[in-house]
């Protein structure tokens, strides 16, 4: 083997050794016991089950200015009723055709949502029932699957990404106005 072939070769050895052990040769590595994981730290997800709670309320009382309230103004939406995602203020414009004088019922009834808090980041998961009637059109029911997540400011959770969206996909004339 030539010099510059040995040369090559022992460099490449020691550097997949140092990206292995993290820069630190293969003997101190091994002579160093690791530390145990830390466990991670339990936080509680009562704010977060109640900030939920708010927003099921506001949806369900027709509040929309309280629903809206509890976004993130860099939010990212991707709602049901259509199959591309929504900033904040695109959401607001949407939502025009949802509010109370467009209704003459509605319901957003979540099922089975699981809570996760890891630090300061929420997430909130599950299933919601969607029913309601429109003024003048049919009455609409769809399951969906919801996944929120959400930021915490101190005391106060704000949602930072809104995805819902049906079991059954975008179903062609479910929603007035939609041509079906």
């Amino acid at each position: 083997m030539d010099d510059r072939r040995r040369k090559m070769l022992t460099g490449t050895a020691a550097l997949a050794a140092a990206v292995v052990t993290g820069g630190a040769s293969s003997a101190a590595w091994a002579r160093k016991p690791r530390p145990p994981a830390a466990a991670p730290a339990e936080d509680s997800t009562a704010t977060l089950r109640a900030a939920f709670a708010r927003l099921s309320t506001t949806l369900n009382g027709g509040d929309v200015a309280g629903f809206l309230g509890l976004f993130d103004e860099r939010a990212l939406v991707i709602d049901e009723d259509a199959p591309f995602r929504f900033s904040k203020a695109e959401f607001i414009e949407h939502l025009g055709f949802h509010g109370n004088k467009n209704w003459e019922g509605f319901a957003w009834v979540p099922r089975e949502t699981r809570y996760v808090v890891r630090g300061d980041t929420g997430l909130t998961a599950g299933g919601v029932t969607f029913r309601g009637k429109p003024m003048d059109a049919g009455f609409r029911l769809r399951h969906m699957l919801h996944t929120i997540g959400w930021h915490r400011t101190g005391a106060d959770w704000r949602i930072v990404c809104f995805h819902q969206t049906p079991l059954w996909g975008h179903l062609d004339g479910a929603s007035p106005g939609t041509g079906g």
